[in-house]
């Protein structure tokens, strides 16, 4: 059963664009669309589609305000379009916190010249909602979605203050991983210099996410209590501009520290480091962050 899209944006080039695109994938039929938050709801109230494509920026009503109403009356999954700068990150989080779903940087630039590029990212992105959206008993607002699980779930994992640190543990900066909490990893025991004595098992926390992520790791982080036994390393699908605005964003949600990680932080109990959009980040044997540049070998 093809996804019905309905498309939001003030923008005509865009929303003939982005329609042409979507109108391009078998799967996908745009079932009609809207030139501000107002038309947006009406719509969506008319044609109840799978999901809804939303602009931020836009006349008489703009995207957020648009989300919110949309999620009070027809609770639908939303995908926002954003700026890539920092105020279009804090707009998104702002329109994540209303009730979107996801995001997709708005770029002008790719939609004409790297037109197959953005059709994989947007199709993907919207069957994978349909997906996640299909496969719930329903779809609403933060509170009507799945809670994530018991904090003491997560800390029964790792049930003990780290003690010495682990071998070096690679992460990317763009994981195809659903939302999820992946069991504490235990680095194997390896001999001192010595050769006698063993360390002890490290414990961490490695959260790896891509669509739906930002709304995932907030419902997950917030329940973590603030003595959190472990350390925390995220890896989001996130462009550069965004992951330190979300980390900030987190930080001031969450009992447990979040800051996006730098060269050099030493992993700790409580401390949760999100690797930053367009790096890679590495821990070495001694739990010490390293920064590494971007491989888009690596990257999904």
């Amino acid at each position: 059963m093809a996804v019905k899209v309905l498309v939001v944006d003030d923008s005509g080039f865009f929303r003939r664009r982005v329609t042409e695109i979507l109108s391009s994938d078998p799967n996908i039929v745009v079932v009609g669309t809207a030139t501000n938050g107002k038309e947006a709801i009406e719509q969506a109230l008319a044609l109840k589609p799978d999901v809804i494509t939303m602009d931020y920026e836009m006349p008489m009503m703009d995207g957020i305000t648009a989300v919110r109403h949309i999620m009070q009356r027809i609770p639908t999954p939303v995908l926002m379009f954003s700026s890539l700068t920092h105020e279009g990150a804090r707009v998104t989080l702002d329109a994540l916190d209303a009730g979107a779903v996801d995001f997709l940087p708005k770029n002008f630039e790719d939609i004409s010249r790297n037109p197959q590029k953005v059709k994989q990212l947007l199709c993907e992105k919207i069957n994978s909602i349909s997906r996640s959206n299909r496969r719930s008993s329903g779809f609403g607002s933060a509170s009507a979605t799945p809670a994530a699980p018991a904090p003491s779930t997560l800390t029964s994992r790792a049930s003990a203050p780290a003690p010495a640190p682990a071998r070096a543990v690679p992460s990317r900066t763009a994981t195809p991983a659903a939302a999820s909490a992946a069991p504490a990893h235990h680095a194997p025991a390896h001999p001192t210099t010595s050769g006698t004595a063993k360390r002890k098992a490290y414990k961490l926390v490695a959260i790896g996410t891509s669509t739906g992520g930002p709304v995932a790791l907030q419902r997950v982080l917030t329940q973590l209590p603030a003595n959190f036994p472990a350390p925390l390393v995220l890896i989001q699908h996130m462009p550069a501009a965004f992951t330190k605005a979300f980390a900030e964003r987190l930080d001031k949600l969450c009992k447990i520290s979040v800051k996006e990680a730098e060269d050099g932080d030493v992993l700790r109990p409580g401390l949760a480091l999100l690797a930053p959009g367009g790096k890679q980040m590495m821990v070495d044997g001694r739990g010490t962050v390293k920064i590494l540049p971007g491989d888009e070998r690596l990257n999904f």
